[in-house]
């Protein structure tokens, strides 16, 4: 399987991207867990992460399954070996990490309960591949739950043409590496293809007027910038729009969709 339109170990800027993805993670951490429980986590499950990553999320699956186990998987040697030191209480049936792409998962059909991929599907070339093998891996009446973004809901007001730059030269390199920003519109019915019941999406809404502008910078742009390189000053950006959000001269939102479904 292609490595998709995220490859940690080539990125220019790998100590800002850990640490961006820690303080996101940490940011969105009591509304994240509402979001699982609401989509079916149970405290005894059997709990699949898709694209974990180092473990920031891996943590608060622990947490919220604290009678069950979790299996992480991740592509990356170097994410995959911080999983271990971010989770901090390990359920009780254990931690399970695999090194592995998510088109072909060495875990046994109908052994998962409940499933979960953040900010992943968007980069893999072959999504619906990936959703149709959480679908197996899954119990009769398991759960998954898909976050992930999408550019049509990101806003400025007023606009600002180096942030549309960003945007348009982002969607244009990610696309070429097979990844898309726009999947989170494609969701549902991807998921209704992989044979998923009962499939539900909602969009949650983040401004500038809820979230620390820092974090919300980050969360909407700070991997998009990363892509450019140093093609547009990020930093200024962000200096820039800062002081317009401060002063209320300036609205920055952005939303995510959240994505659930069953199998029946």
């Amino acid at each position: 399987m292609s490595t998709g339109s995220y490859n940690f170990e080539t990125l220019n800027d790998i100590a800002f991207q850990a640490e961006r993805l820690r303080q996101q993670a940490q940011a969105v951490r009591g509304m994240e867990a509402g979001i699982l429980r609401s989509a079916g986590i149970q405290p005894g499950h059997d709990v699949l992460e898709m694209g974990c990553g180092p473990g920031f999320v891996s943590d608060l699956l622990a947490e919220l399954a604290p009678q069950g186990s979790l299996t992480v998987v991740e592509p990356s040697a170097t994410l995959l070996a911080q999983v271990e030191g971010n989770v901090r209480n390990k359920p009780a049936r254990g931690l399970f990490r695999i090194q592995a792409y998510g088109d072909r998962l060495p875990i046994p059909d109908s052994s998962i309960d409940f499933s979960y991929a953040r900010f992943v599907l968007q980069h893999i070339p072959q999504p619906e591949t990936v959703i149709s093998e959480i679908h197996r891996a899954l119990r009769p009446g398991g759960h998954f739950c898909a976050v992930d973004s999408d550019d049509g809901l990101v806003v400025l007001y007023p606009e600002d043409a180096r942030v549309n730059q960003l945007l348009h030269t982002a969607q244009t390199i990610q696309a070429a590496r097979g990844g898309d920003r726009f999947i989170g519109r494609k969701l549902p019915n991807m998921m209704t293809g992989a044979g998923f019941v009962n499939v539900k999406s909602r969009i949650l809404s983040l401004t500038s007027s809820e979230l620390p502008f820092a974090m919300l910078f980050n969360i909407l742009l700070g991997y998009k910038a990363s892509l450019l390189g140093g093609t547009i000053d990020s930093e200024q950006l962000f200096q820039d729009l800062s002081e317009r959000v401060t002063t209320g001269g300036q609205l920055v939102a952005g939303g995510v969709f959240i994505v659930t479904g069953e199998k029946s």
